[in-house]
C-alpha cells in the first residue's frame, strides 16, 4: 500500500502533552510512559477513548489517594491541535492496580462497545462519589474553532460589539475578543450584531468577518495599515482571508521563488525532523531523503514503511510512503511484544543493509519485503518504489528488470506466421518406456516439475505427526501434517542450531496442511521418508508437492492458517486432532500398484 501526503503537511509527529498520561502516535495510538500499548477505541469522528491511571497524590483534593483511574478522550484537529478531556472513574492503590472493573472497561473499548463502557464508568464513579457526567449528557469533545458576534460592555461602560473566537487546546478552553465598535445605546449594537449574523447565514463566515473588519476600521478599533493583517492574532489559523491580507497579496506574475542553497536545504530538513517520529537516513541529502519506520496504522496493527521526503519550491515538505509489511497486535500482551520485536528487527535489518551496502541495496531489500507481503506488485509496469517527488537516488530491482527486458527486444523483428506454410505443426507426443506410470509418485512429481509458474519464495517448513481421535475419544491413528512458516528463512534449522530459540525469532504466522492418515506413527514415518526422497530443494519443495499428495489421499489439499494459539499448541506438543470417522481416510500402501493394475486392465480392454 502506497500513501502520499500532499505538499505542505509536516512530517507526522508523536503528540506529547504533559497533562496526559500517554503519548499519542500518528493515528492516535496511545502508549504509556513505558511505551506499552494502552487499550483504546478510535471512533468514526477520529476521537480516541481510553482509561488510564494518573497520580493524584500531589493534588489538593486528592485526599489520601495515590492514583485514580480516569476516562480520557483525545483528538487531533485539522490544524494540528491536540485536544482532550478526562473524567474520574475510581481510586487505585497504584498505577498497575487492576481492581474491578478496570479490565472490563478496557475490554469493552477494545470490542468497540463504547456506550456500555461509558455507562459502566459512570456507575463506578457514582459508587465512589466521583463526578462523572451521565453518558447521555456527556458533552462532545470540542475540536473546532467557533466564531460569534456578541454585545457586551466596553472599557468605558458603553455597549460594545465584539467578534469572539473560541477554541480548545489540550485540556483547556480559550477565547479571544476583537472589538468592532462602541455605541451609545445597546439597541444600536444589537442591530449591527443582527446584521453580521444575517450576512454570515446568507453569505458565509468570511463575508461576515470582512464586514466586521470594515466596521472595526471605520470605528477606529482596528487600523487599516496594521502590521499584522489578520483579524485575530491568537489561536489556530482562521479559515478566512481578511481585507488587509487580500490587499497585500503579491501579484503571482511578479512573485519570484529564491532557489534554496544545498546547505540551507539540509538545515531545513534537519529542523523539520528534529521532533519528528520519523528519522531520516544519514547523511541528510539536500534534495530527497528516505526513512524506514515502524508506526501504528491503527490500534491493532503496526506497519513497516519506507518513506520518501523532499522540499517543495515553497519550502513545505513533500512525502510519499510505501507500506512494506504489517504486524497484527490483536492478541495477548506477550504475543504483541513478539510482534513489536519482529517489526523492530525488520526495521533494524533495513538500517543495517543501508549502513553496510548503501541506499540502493536497502531499498531493493525493502522492495522485496513489500512484494513478499503483497504490498507491491512484482510485475508492475512502473518499476519505481516511489512515484512522487524528485527522481530517486536509487534504481529498484523491478526497474533494472524492465530495462533488461527492453534491451533484449531491441532489433528483434516480429515474425508473422499468419500465412506461413512452413510453420511447424506441434507433433503428437508418443509415450515411451521412460514415462512414469499413471497414478505413481513419479507421475505426480513430474507434473509438479513441468508446471510453468513464477519462482516461489522459499520458506522454512516442517513435517510432524499428530494423534487423531473421534469426538468420543476413541483413537483413530496418526495424521501427517506439513507446516510452513512464511516469516522464517528455509535455513532456519541452521540458525537455531547456532543461536538457539528465543522470543525474537518466535514465529507468529504459519499455515498447515493435513496430508495423509496412517494407522500409527511408524507408517507415517515411512511415508514421510518416501515423500522427502522425491523433493529437489529449490526446484520442488515440500509445501509445493504436499497439496497434490493430500488430494490423492482423499483429503482437501487446502492450507489452513494457524493463529497464535495454534502455533503455541504446535510448539508445546499439544497436538491431538479430533476427526469424525467418516473424515478418516487411512492410507493404502498398495494404492499405487492398484492404480497401475487398473491402468493395465483399461489398456487390455481397449486392445480387445
Amino acid at each position: 500500500m502506497c500513501t502520499t501526503i500532499s505538499p505542505g503537511v509536516e512530517p507526522p509527529r508523536a503528540l506529547h502533552d504533559p497533562t496526559l498520561p500517554v503519548t499519542l502516535y500518528d493515528t492516535l495510538v496511545p502508549l504509556d510512559h513505558e511505551e506499552q500499548y494502552v487499550p483504546n477505541h478510535l471512533d468514526a469522528d477520529g476521537t480516541v477513548h481510553f482509561f488510564a491511571a494518573v497520580d493524584v497524590s500531589n493534588e489538593p483534593d486528592g485526599g489520601d489517594l495515590a492514583h485514580e483511574l480516569r476516562y480520557f478522550r483525545a483528538a487531533q484537529t485539522d490544524d494540528g491541535r491536540l485536544v482532550h478531556d478526562a473524567h474520574p472513574v475510581m481510586p487505585l492503590d497504584s498505577r498497575g492496580d487492576y481492581a474491578f472493573p478496570r479490565q472490563t472497561l478496557e475490554t469493552m473499548l477494545m470490542d468497540g462497545d463504547l456506550d456500555n463502557a461509558q455507562e459502566l464508568a459512570y456507575q463506578t464513579a457514582r459508587s465512589h462519589g466521583l463526578a462523572f457526567p451521565e453518558p447521555e449528557a456527556l458533552p462532545a469533545l470540542k475540536t473546532g474553532v467557533d466564531y460569534a458576534f456578541e454585545v457586551g460592555v466596553g472599557d468605558d461602560g458603553d455597549p460594545a460589539l465584539e467578534a469572539v473566537k473560541r477554541w480548545r487546546e489540550g485540556a483547556h478552553d480559550h477565547e479571544v475578543r476583537q472589538p468592532i465598535a462602541q455605541y451609545g445605546m445597546s439597541e444600536e449594537a444589537a442591530r449591527d450584531q443582527a446584521e453580521l449574523d444575517d450576512v454570515r447565514e446568507a453569505r458565509g463566515l468570511e463575508a461576515a468577518l470582512n464586514l466586521a473588519e470594515s466596521m472595526a476600521v471605520s470605528s477606529g478599533a482596528l487600523h487599516d495599515g496594521r502590521a499584522d493583517p489578520r483579524f485575530f492574532t491568537d489561536g489556530p489559523p482562521d479559515p478566512f482571508t481578511t481585507n488587509a491580507e487580500r490587499e497585500r497579496t503579491l501579484d503571482g506574475d511578479t512573485q519570484r521563488l529564491t532557489p534554496v542553497e544545498p546547505d540551507a536545504a539540509v538545515a531545513t530538513f534537519e529542523e523539520r525532523f528534529e521532533d519528528s517520529a520519523y528519522h531520516l537516513l544519514q547523511p541528510v541529502d539536500p534534495t530527497v531523503n528516505y526513512s524506514f519506520e515502524v508506526m501504528p496504522a491503527d490500534p491493532w496493527t503496526l506497519e513497516l514503511t519506507a518513506d520518501k521526503w523532499w522540499l517543495e519550491a515553497n519550502g513545505h515538505v513533500g512525502h510519499e510512503g510505501q507500506t512494506l509489511k504489517t504486524y497484527s497486535l490483536e492478541s495477548y500482551e506477550w504475543e504483541r511484544e513478539i510482534e513489536r520485536e519482529i517489526a523492530a528487527m525488520d526495521r533494524e535489518n533495513l538500517h543495517r543493509t543501508y549502513q553496510d551496502e548503501g541506499l540502493e541495496a536497502a531499498m531493493r531489500r525493502a522492495e522485496g519485503i513489500a512484494v513478499a507481503n503483497g504490498e507491491l506488485n512484482a510485475e508492475r509496469a512502473d518499476g519505481r518504489l516511489f512515484t512522487d517527488g524528485p527522481p530517486d537516488r536509487f534504481t529498484t530491482a523491478r526497474e533494472a528488470e524492465l530495462v533488461e527486458l527492453d534491451d533484449t527486444l531491441v532489433g528483434e523483428p516480429l515474425r508473422d506466421i499468419t500465412n506461413d506454410e512452413t510453420a511447424e505443426i506441434p507433433g503428437v507426443r508418443v509415450p515411451d518406456a521412460d514415462e512414469p506410470e499413471p497414478g505413481s509418485w513419479d507421475e505426480l512429481v513430474a507434473q509438479q516439475r513441468d508446471r510453468v509458474e513464477p519462482e516461489r519464495e522459499q520458506h522454512y517448513w516442517q513435517m510432524h505427526y499428530r494423534p487423531v481421535e473421534t469426538p468420543e475419544g476413541e483413537p483413530l491413528g496418526t495424521a501427517l501434517f506439513v507446516t510452513e512458516f512464511p516469516q522464517l528463512p528455509p535455513d532456519f534449522d541452521d540458525y537455531i542450531e547456532a543461536n538457539g530459540m528465543d522470543d525474537s525469532v518466535y514465529p507468529t504466522e504459519a499455515r498447515t496442511l493435513e496430508m495423509a492418515h496412517f494407522a500409527n506413527a511408524d507408517d507415517a514415518h515411512k511415508f514421510e521418508t518416501e515423500f522427502r526422497s522425491y523433493l529437489v530443494p529449490g526446484l520442488l519443495d515440500g509445501p509445493e508437492l504436499a497439496p497434490e499428495v493430500a488430494k490423492l489421499e482423499g483429503l482437501s489439499g487446502e492450507w489452513e492458517d494457524m493463529d497464535y494459539r495454534g502455533i503455541v499448541d504446535y510448539m508445546s506438543s499439544d497436538r491431538t486432532v479430533v476427526r469424525e470417522v467418516d473424515d478418516w481416510h487411512l492410507h493404502n500402501p498398495n494404492a499405487e500398484r492398484e492404480v497401475q493394475a487398473q491402468f493395465e486392465t483399461d489398456i487390455s480392454d481397449i486392445d480387445r
